[in-house]
């Protein structure tokens, strides 16, 4: 059907930003219009269910049936987009993509029949967006508040005040990963012993996390996803409207709604008045996830908020690029998980931040003399690179740029990263020394011109660590200059003959391969 012509005054300065978040059930879209202060209006708001996760937690792989409806459905999107002439789009990806072993090619693909980039994201980094998007949607407060998140292939658990998280988990509970197991071959009721198979395995996956949350003393259980709305609606028809709180579901209510929902078929459920068709075999396997954490966490109901991740997409990018607006600067939640990580890896701090200052004294004269044209984003991640290059020694000294490297890709506290972007940072950090880069060679999640840009990144990174082999800090600066059509690296130190000499120019050949107009080192004292 042809959309409606669109008319909306667009302030001079102002910015369109369209926020995506593709979930395992349903594909969210949000175009919000920020304004020159940092306000922001919503333009538009989309929906689609497409269940992108049905059959796919069972062997991890994306079905073309989904993958079709959903890229059907973000071609769309991006048709709108296009209607409101966006500025940007931020597009996310979850559990269905992230778990799949074709989810990468999955996005590749929508990118190119979309335009949009997608990015993945980890459990952690959502309970993170999502923490950012609901906690603004309640008052402020000082009091600890439990967050969940009911999506369709897993479950975000967080504690935090209005300020900070204090916990953010992920578990792979979600409503259609569970259907998938459960309710396959299930059309008919749900009796009481199968609900209760549902309830032990939610006890079962969640143990631990659930456990973590018990030792905070939680004033309320807030609640976001579309099936935990559903359920609050039905559960509106059990009670009398005066005596329902806006938003808030009992337990007894919910308990109510669970027996009503599992005495019905599929067929039954389907044709519950509010209920999506899409909707009648997820749900109960949601309400499960939701009663049994209310159990355990011994709360007798919760808030329901609308807000997700969608908001805290957006939030999350109004705070990095508008530090005037009113919002919680958070523009500090890279480094401070990168320093997190530092130390458990228990890394030498002074000699770490001298290589980050080297590195970024190297960055920043080589953008001077038009030798690169990065992103500051970019040099955010090399200077992340400097003070994470050595972690690897935690596990051995020998080949500790790999060891770092699979620490880096593999760590789940990194926040406020992209899967993508954690990668790159972990092939930094694995390309720290003064030799070829075999792992970023290898690595075929990378395209070919981001690995020429990211072996560039890397030379300042091995330069700089060259110049600290000592970890006695000789080295006070290094700049680049031009000797007619050649480059020089200049060195100032105060030990000239330093042990960091010879070893530096060791490496002259490997840095020749990426800056072929790379010339000599010339020591320079500061005397």
């Amino acid at each position: 059907m042809p959309r409606a012509e669109i008319h909306m005054v667009r302030l001079t300065d102002s910015k369109v930003v369209g926020v995506i978040d593709l979930g395992s059930n349903s594909v969210r879209m949000n175009i919000v219009q920020i304004n020159p202060d940092g306000s922001t209006d919503l333009l538009t708001q989309e929906r689609e269910m497409v269940q992108l996760g049905q059959g796919a937690f069972l062997d991890n792989e994306l079905k073309q049936d989904a993958m079709q409806r959903t890229a059907d459905v973000l071609k769309m999107f991006a048709d709108i987009c296009k209607e409101y002439n966006t500025d940007e789009c931020l597009a996310v990806a979850t559990s269905a993509v992230r778990d799949a072993k074709n989810g990468r090619d999955f996005l590749n693909r929508l990118t190119e029949q979309t335009g949009i980039s997608f990015y993945s994201i980890s459990g952690v980094e959502e309970a993170r967006l999502i923490y950012k998007g609901v906690s603004q949607d309640f008052p402020v407060s000082d009091t600890l508040r439990f967050y969940l998140d009911v999506g369709g292939g897993s479950t975000e658990f967080i504690v935090g005040d209005s300020y900070m998280h204090r916990e953010l988990d992920s578990v792979k509970i979600g409503c259609v990963r569970m259907a998938n197991m459960f309710m396959q071959d299930k059309h008919g009721t749900v009796s009481e012993q199968e609900y209760r198979q549902m309830q032990n395995y939610v006890r079962l996956e969640a143990s631990h996390t659930l456990g973590r949350m018990s030792s905070y003393v939680l004033e309320q259980m807030v609640v976001s996803s579309g099936t935990v709305q559903c359920l609050l609606n039905f559960a509106r028809g059990f009670e009398e409207e005066h005596l329902i709180e806006e938003n808030f579901l009992s337990y007894k209510s919910l308990c109510k709604v669970v027996r009503l929902l599992c005495s019905k078929t599929e067929e039954e459920r389907r044709n519950i008045s509010g209920m999506h068709p899409k909707r009648a075999n997820i749900i109960i396997p949601g309400a499960a996830i939701l009663q049994t954490v209310m159990e355990e966490l011994g709360f007798s109901g919760c808030y329901v908020s609308s807000c997700g991740l969608r908001e805290g997409i957006l939030r999350d990018y109004l705070e990095k690029n508008f530090p005037h607006a009113k919002v919680q600067n958070n523009t500090f939640i890279q480094e401070r998980s990168v320093f997190k990580l530092a130390k458990a890896c228990k890394f030498e701090e002074q000699h770490a931040k001298h290589i980050a200052f080297l590195t970024l004294r190297l960055f920043d004269n080589a953008k001077l003399l038009g030798i690169h044209d990065f992103s500051e984003k970019d040099r955010h991640m090399l200077y992340y690179a400097g003070i994470l290059h050595d972690i690897g020694i935690i596990i051995a000294f020998t080949g500790h740029d790999e060891h770092g490297y699979y620490i880096v890709k593999n760590y789940a506290g990194l926040l406020g990263f992209t899967e993508e972007r954690q990668t790159e940072l972990a092939l930094l950090v694995g390309s720290h020394r003064m030799k070829e880069n075999s792992l970023l060679n290898a690595n075929s999640d990378i395209c070919q011109h981001r690995k020429k840009e990211l072996a560039l990144l890397s030379c300042f990174l091995k330069l700089a660590e060259s110049l600290d082999r000592s970890h006695d800090q000789y080295v006070e600066d290094a700049y680049f200059e031009y000797d007619g059509d050649e480059l020089n690296l200049c060195v100032i130190s105060a030990v000239p003959e330093c042990v960091e000499q010879g070893k530096l120019a060791e490496g002259i050949p490997v840095l020749r391969s990426v800056l072929p107009q790379f010339n000599a080192i010339i020591w320079k004292s500061n005397k």
